[in-house]
């Protein structure tokens, strides 16, 4: 897509000033800034379980910064595995709406030792 490589066509005709970024890798920063926010011990394995009611609110024009903000919808242990949903929100400096705005399922696989 144009709208993400292309600048000069982007400043002309994207309507957003600049290229933007991918949704999708917008969203791939996501289990980055997670684990810039909490830390565990004796994980063996997180994996990416599934992503609930995600709405991309509005592009994120690069070289924007943004921001996670997250809060715990819920944490259950399945039988010595933690699945943890987490509302996330994706901030935009200086923007009302958010990037992208959902509900994100991870699993942790904890060492038994």
């Amino acid at each position: 897509q144009w709208i993400h490589l292309d600048q000069e066509r982007a400043k002309k005709e994207g309507g957003f000033g600049n290229t933007i970024a991918h949704g999708y890798l917008t969203l791939s920063i996501l289990p980055h800034l997670w684990k810039e926010i909490a830390e565990f011990s004796n994980i063996k394995m997180m994996i990416n379980y599934g992503i609930e009611k995600l709405r991309f609110n509005q592009p994120v024009v690069v070289d924007s910064e943004v921001r996670l903000r997250v809060k715990l919808s819920s944490l259950v242990n399945l039988r010595g595995i933690s699945k943890c949903q987490l509302h996330v929100t994706l901030e935009i400096k200086d923007q009302k709406k958010p990037a992208f705005s959902g509900e994100m399922v991870f699993l942790y696989h904890f060492d038994q030792a």
